[in-house]
Order: structure tokens, then C-alpha cells, then sequence
């Protein structure tokens, strides 16, 4: 390893360990973990379809646990789920 590479290793090695709350051993984690990170950037950012990039996004809105159901009249979300379909007492707890 040549010594302008390995002193950004080292630099990036101690910034991992810094942000972990310098934790006593790890050097070695910390050490690969740069090196790793390190060659993802030099390689660059890798050609994923316009597609798959986009569900994958970092920050993306999970939309688990947001379903809807139309109530009396048509309306989305109105009133309560009828008994038997799979929106049926999910979410709700009853009190005892």
C-alpha cells in the first residue's frame, strides 16, 4: 500500500472510530471498513437502472402499514373497515 493511500485510511479509520464514540479495540473493523468505504468512492457510483435506483433511495418514504379502505358512500378511509375484509380490526385496540 502506497503511503498517500495509507494515510487516508488511517484518516478515515479514526473519523469511523470517532463517530462510533471511540469504543476501546475495533482497530482492525475500523481499518477494513475504511478501506472498503474507500474504494467505493474511487470506484464511483456503480450503474444501477433509473428504476431500481429510485425504490432504493436513501430517505425513501416506507409506505408499510398505510393501507386504505373506502367507506360508506365511496369515501377513503371513512368510517370503519367491515367486518371480514383484511382492514377489519387491524390498527385498533380495544379497551377493556
Amino acid at each position: 500500500m502506497d503511503r498517500e493511500r495509507e494515510d487516508r485510511v488511517r484518516a478515515r479509520a479514526h473519523a469511523i472510530w470517532a463517530r462510533e464514540g471511540q469504543p476501546e479495540g475495533g482497530a482492525e473493523r475500523h481499518w477494513a471498513q475504511a478501506e472498503e468505504e474507500l474504494r467505493a468512492e474511487e470506484q464511483g457510483p456503480a450503474e444501477v437502472p433509473v428504476v431500481e435506483a429510485a425504490g432504493t433511495a436513501a430517505g425513501a418514504a416506507s409506505t408499510a402499514g398505510t393501507e386504505t379502505w373506502t367507506g360508506e358512500g365511496g369515501s377513503v378511509g371513512g368510517g370503519e373497515p367491515e367486518a371480514g375484509t383484511a382492514a377489519a380490526g387491524k390498527g385498533r385496540q380495544r379497551r377493556r
